[in-house]
């Protein structure tokens, strides 16, 4: 659920990164790289620069122990300086290289040193994750793994390939499928980044859509002819990458995410498609009730009917009921099943269960733990934070899709008796979903967290004759920026939630990211001449930062 992540993206001079923070970007690479691995490495350096202590060794290579901030104005393509000012800038140096310059222009040195705090705190929790889908004008196209069309024929002749499959599958030491509710993607990456970084050769796969294979930081997209994601697309994956698999260590990693949404898919890719030595379930979320079942518990039993025999699952769902029901039924099915252990100090934070299920992974394969100050910075992007507009504050929660995760970012984001407007965007395609929104929301206004609601999308009408608070209707032809601020203009801070894929919901995205980009122009250059001064060459110790 994290708004922050490096993104390494292909450009026609060679491949870069950008840090983003929600909607924004912050910072811009220093160079650009031949290599996506190469962009994937200066992302380490970066974050070995911004990170506390021994966490800054952890980072691949040499760890980055001294690095400083550098303000200075930026002139135009003539050479001149901006009248009112709003030409400063910031990089972030060692003595060999500039790691980062800042993504915007400040209209005083105060705002650009001030900016430099929010770039070191925002990166020392980021993750790399590679945007070949969005961006494929790179300078030299990496060999796409390609996926057929998914027909049947097709699929009957991926299985008759099986032998050769099993072989490449047996080259890896340890496979790890990543399943459940919430998080797969995020907790996929992050275990390809710490396993990346401790010299494992790590083979990654990551579906979406933007799907990708990494290999020790070189990335692969998968090139599908159809539109979907397709089960036999994982025995292509790996014979694609069977000759180099034949030349691993004996640790190497395979490390697979399950998008499968019905018991049957979901089983199949576990145990014919990768067999894994361990599965992370991530949790159990009220979410994919037309596939996976009406209530948590019969999601619960999908999931584990879908693991294979004698294999081990490190399960971060913390509902105690739901855990005791899924150990009886893997048990029962010859697996076994430990519970992620969260700490007091994490246990109100969101996606605790997943950055701790890494150091439940790395114990069982007899690594070290993360260090406390990386598993920090981890949760601390994790955590949901308002964005500021005119008019008020708004959080796009319609990504996590599920009312349990809905209810824990508002619960993160609101204070006591705080209401806010919610704004549910329907799909045809989802009606379980839009279900379980329409009791969630009745159950928002029994406890006086809301007073009214909007919605828009598909079926609203039979929403609106669902829920017990006045409703507005929307249409999907409607202008997103222009619903965005009648919802603030009535006060209350907005949530959205439901469903993102959508155009209108896109549209909101950006109509969101164009009121954030004006609050902050208004506020820095409302604010420049209170911010506190510090030094215009600013050192940045990872050792005691």
């Amino acid at each position: 659920m994290s708004d922050t992540a490096f993104e390494v993206y292909g450009r026609g001079f060679g491949w870069c990164w950008r840090l983003r923070d929600g909607s924004e970007p912050v910072a811009h690479c220093g160079s650009h790289y031949d290599r996506s691995k190469d962009a994937r490495m200066a992302v380490d350096r970066v974050r070995s620069a911004v990170a506390e202590g021994d966490a800054a060794a952890t980072f691949a290579g040499p760890a980055v122990r001294s690095a400083a901030f550098v303000t200075e104005r930026y002139p135009d393509a003539a050479g001149e300086y901006a009248a009112d000012g709003h030409d400063w800038v910031w990089r972030l140096e060692t003595d060999d290289e500039t790691l980062a310059h800042s993504a915007q222009q400040y209209p005083s040195e105060d705002a650009a040193r001030e900016s430099t705090a929010r770039f070191a705190a925002t990166a020392k929790g980021a993750l790399p994750v590679f945007m070949v889908g969005a961006e494929r004008d790179w300078q030299a196209d990496p060999d796409p793994v390609s996926v057929g069309l998914p027909s049947i024929r097709e699929l009957l002749s991926e299985f008759s390939r099986g032998r050769r499959h099993r072989e490449a599958l047996d080259r890896f030491d340890t496979r790890i499928v990543v399943s459940g509710s919430r998080g797969k993607s995020s907790t996929t990456r992050r275990l390809d980044d710490v396993f990346n970084r401790r010299g494992y050769d790590t083979f990654t796969k990551i579906t979406g859509n933007y799907p990708v294979v990494i290999h020790n930081g070189e990335v692969y997209p998968i090139s599908r002819l159809g539109p979907r994601t397709t089960l036999y697309e994982n025995i292509n994956v790996i014979g694609e990458f069977a000759p180099e698999l034949d030349a691993y260590a004996p640790d190497d990693i395979g490390i697979f995410e399950n998008q499968a949404i019905t018991e049957y898919t979901t089983g199949l890719v576990n145990r014919t498609f990768v067999d894994p030595d361990v599965l992370v379930l991530t949790n159990v979320r009220n979410d994919h009730n037309d596939t996976l079942g009406r209530r948590r518990q019969d999601i619960a039993r999908s999931l584990a009917r879908a693991v294979p025999a004698d294999t081990h699952v490190i399960s971060g769902e913390q509902h105690p009921v739901i855990h005791d029901y899924m150990r009886e039924e893997l048990e029962h099915r010859g697996a076994t099943i430990e519970q992620v252990e969260v700490p007091p100090r994490h246990a109100d934070l969101i996606g605790a269960e997943t950055v701790h299920a890494i150091d439940a992974v790395l114990e069982w394969l007899g690594e070290d733990p993360l260090p406390a100050g990386e598993l920090d910075a981890y949760l601390d992007a994790m955590q949901p934070e308002w964005s500021r507009v005119p008019g008020g504050r708004v959080y796009n929660a319609a990504e996590v899709n599920d009312v349990e995760s809905t209810e824990l970012v508002r619960r993160a984001l609101t204070e006591d008796d705080e209401q806010i407007l919610p704004f549910v965007y329907l799909r045809i395609d989802r009606r379980g979903r839009t279900a379980s929104f329409a009791e969630y929301v009745n159950l928002l206004a029994e406890r006086d967290c809301i007073d009214r609601v909007r919605v828009g999308g598909a079926e609203t009408g039979a929403f609106a004759r669902a829920v017990d608070v006045p409703t507005t209707q929307h249409t999907p032809d409607d202008d997103a920026g222009a619903v965005l601020d009648e919802m603030l203009a009535e006060g209350d801070p907005v949530v959205l939630m439901g469903n993102t894929v959508d155009d209108f919901m896109r549209d909101m995205e950006v109509a969101i990211a164009e009121r954030i980009a004006a609050y902050r122009d208004t506020t820095v250059a409302e604010g420049a001449d209170s911010v506190a001064a510090v030094p215009s060459h600013t050192v940045l110790d990872s050792t005691d930062s």
